[in-house]
């Protein structure tokens, strides 16, 4: 095991290298074949990456440099997301067939695997259904929905999403989700309580209801299915929230991350006389672990990199200006008109795509800014890019924030 480490070569052989980088970091394939999260690496080429953990599997045989602060082990490969895999892709076989029969045979259409992965934090949830997404495009013959319902460590979008990405092929290796173009709606919190609940679970069955449009239009999405991934959270309304989730996206398979027993016992017992199938994925050593503070640098980071993009597509923050009357503030929660003085500098803002103020509670959003100073007649704020505002339905959050230390250079109107 190498600890501290600035560089380093690896020669792997059917097995898997563990890298967690303790700061920035990079990896290079020099030769052979190797995956990340079901991904291949192209050969000499710098995958970028920052305070997360890293599974480089290879099947055969290949070599590896590493660069950056990082612990690396190497272990033995693990054919637990392969097995829920293969079982997923039988369920997909299965809907190929039935959109093969004649129209009078299925009345629904061809269906595939609805998948819900849920378990405690740090237990694999995301890395899970972002592997799984990727091995289910990776001959091009599906798409796949790919659902995050983490408010509060939203891979997909800015937190305080919910958000989809339709995936037709494999998700770039360090951009990640950063070059496309998912549908998002804004929950505006990094957590779900009992106020908010009903907001959250209706935002997720707009959510469900625009994918069930998309699977209409393009049946290599409908059975492809969906994997919809959840928060961190089991117990009391986070736990009920879950088997709402069940009935919202139709699932048909829960995959139950870690060792939480008593959930996967709830969970067949929500099952028994529904067409629900329950898999396990235990617990993955590699993980890396993140206790509080790092889920809220986390947090800022993906916030960040929604207006700064990354070292492989980066972005120029543009600071914008516009007129107070030319725009509605509204709450992102309750969605109560706000005025200007209730609006705080550095509240990240959602806009809506709503063309008005009756529809604005089902509308998906075009983009984020962040608020930067408010007064009574301007407002100004940071965008990733230059532009006017599309729309004048701003949702705004009042718990997510960008901090002043954190807001990059930007260029200012001419």
């Amino acid at each position: 095991m190498a600890r501290g480490i600035q560089h380093a070569h690896y020669e792997l052989e059917r097995s898997e290298l563990n890298i967690h980088f303790k700061g920035s970091g990079c990896i290079v394939l020099v030769d052979g074949d190797a995956t990340v999260y079901g991904a291949p690496l192209k050969r000499n080429v710098r995958y970028n990456f920052s305070w997360c953990g890293i599974p480089v599997v290879c099947s055969l045989s290949c070599r590896v440099h590493v660069e950056g602060e990082f612990t690396a082990k190497i272990c033995l490969m693990s054919s637990a997301i392969d097995d829920i895999h293969a079982l997923l892709d039988l369920a997909r076989a299965d809907a190929t067939i039935s959109n093969d029969l004649p129209r009078e045979f299925h009345d629904k259409g061809p269906r595939g695997p609805r998948v819900l992965v849920v378990g405690n934090q740090n237990t694999g949830k995301s890395s899970l259904c972002r592997a799984l997404a990727n091995l289910a495009t990776s001959d091009k013959k599906y798409g796949v929905a790919l659902v995050d319902t983490d408010v509060g460590q939203q891979g997909i979008a800015c937190p305080g999403s919910i958000a989809t990405a339709f995936i037709e092929e494999y998700i770039p290796v360090d951009d990640g989700f950063n070059t496309m173009m998912p549908l998002i709606f804004f929950f505006g919190d990094k957590t779900v309580t009992a106020s908010s609940r009903k907001r959250y679970l209706d935002l997720c069955a707009f959510t469900s209801q625009a994918i069930a449009s998309v699977c209409m239009s393009k049946p290599q999405y409908a059975i492809g299915g969906v994997i919809v991934n959840t928060m961190g959270w089991t117990t009391g309304i986070g736990r009920d929230i879950l088997f709402e989730l069940i009935s919202v996206f139709s699932i048909t398979h829960v995959v139950v991350c870690g060792s939480d027993e008593d959930l996967a016992e709830e969970l067949r017992r929500a099952a028994i006389g529904h067409s629900i199938t329950l898999l396990r994925y235990p617990k993955q050593p590699r993980l890396f672990q993140r206790g509080r503070s790092q889920l809220c640098e986390s947090r800022t980071e993906q916030l960040l990199t929604y207006f700064k993009g990354t070292l492989r597509t980066p972005l120029s923050p543009y600071r914008g200006v516009a007129f107070v009357k030319d725009v509605y503030f509204l709450n992102a929660l309750t969605l109560e008109v706000l005025s200007w003085q209730e609006v705080a500098p550095l509240s990240v803002a959602a806009v809506s795509w709503s063309d008005s103020l009756e529809s604005v509670d089902e509308a998906n959003i075009a983009g984020f800014i962040v608020l930067l100073e408010i007064g009574k007649r301007f407002f100004s704020f940071l965008s990733p890019a230059s532009g006017n505002l599309p729309k004048p339905f701003l949702l705004v959050s009042s718990t997510i924030k960008l901090p002043w230390s954190k807001v990059p250079p930007f260029t200012a109107p001419g």
